[in-house]
């Protein structure tokens, strides 16, 4: 299978860890955004060419733009969204 790019909001724990973890053991590329970059440190360490995790704050229009352009910008192109981001 041919490696994909994806881009998936809430990274640091839950649904968005397991599936970014899954993708990553796979090869895949996943651009991860979380509130706190330590959260996946591990991650930025042990897939340090397949992983960036971005800093955002998803009530930040601006800031989401920002970041899906640098996205699309440093890495080509995007082939998966999954918005997973909430707060319960």
């Amino acid at each position: 299978m041919a490696q994909r790019t994806w881009f998936i909001t809430g990274v640091s724990s839950g649904f968005g860890r397991q599936l970014t973890e899954q993708l990553l053991q796979r090869r895949d590329r996943v651009i991860g955004t979380v509130r706190d970059t330590g959260k996946v440190a591990d991650l930025r360490e042990r897939y340090h060419e397949t992983f960036h995790a971005e800093l955002l704050d998803h009530t930040d229009t601006a800031a989401i733009h920002e970041v899906v352009e640098r996205s699309f910008s440093e890495l080509g192109r995007i082939d998966v969204i999954i918005s997973n981001a909430g707060y319960g």
